[in-house]
């Protein structure tokens, strides 16, 4: 459980840094170039220690799963897989909900903690809504304005296309990622 929790600190504290002041004078400091990669660097790291804490962590169970958890998770997942693709693209998603990658996690935060009751997932699932929440209060983006008023539904379309596709995969291979089949498993 120790490393779930570094790697948590090391993952949210490096992504606190794009909300606080700090930030610019890192960049001044670092430059654009060094500071993208050495926060990528600290980025990956939590990640993976946060992937091998969760791994080797011991299982305490603390709730049960609600009722219906897997079927609120099928309706929900695809709602976020295509805010997450929304949010790397010029989209009318994007425009209309500033925030469309931080709304995603905290779908997808959401339907885990329903679905899974133990402490290492309620630690790993709470904390990335948690972070998506303080993310989103904290952030200047609230405050912007684009200058497009639209952008072309086309990419809306692609967005939502992408999104499906890749929760497509997530449910195939969920089992091979998370340990854990949710529709079927025959891959």
């Amino acid at each position: 459980m120790n490393f779930l929790i570094l790697g948590i600190i090391i993952f949210f504290s490096i992504h606190l840094i794009p909300i606080l002041p700090i930030k610019a004078s890192l960049i001044n400091k670092l430059g654009k170039n060094k500071y993208k990669g050495l926060f990528s660097l600290i980025s990956l790291i939590g990640l993976i220690t946060i992937i091998y804490g969760f791994n080797h962590a011991d299982v305490y169970p603390v709730w049960n799963s609600v009722t219906y958890s897997k079927e609120i998770a099928l309706a929900l997942m695809p709602i976020s897989t295509i805010l997450l693709a929304a949010s790397n693209m010029q989209t009318n998603i994007k425009r209309i909900l500033k925030h469309p990658m931080l709304i995603g996690i905290i779908i997808w935060s959401f339907v885990h903690l329903l679905a899974n009751g133990d402490l290492r997932s309620i630690i790993l699932f709470a904390s990335f809504g948690l972070y998506s929440l303080i993310n989103i209060i904290f952030s200047k983006k609230n405050s912007t304005t684009n200058e497009i008023s639209n952008y072309s539904s086309i990419k809306d379309f692609i967005a939502v296309v992408i999104g499906l596709i890749a929760y497509m995969l997530i449910i195939l291979f969920h089992n091979h990622i998370a340990g854990v089949a949710i529709v079927f498993s025959f891959i």
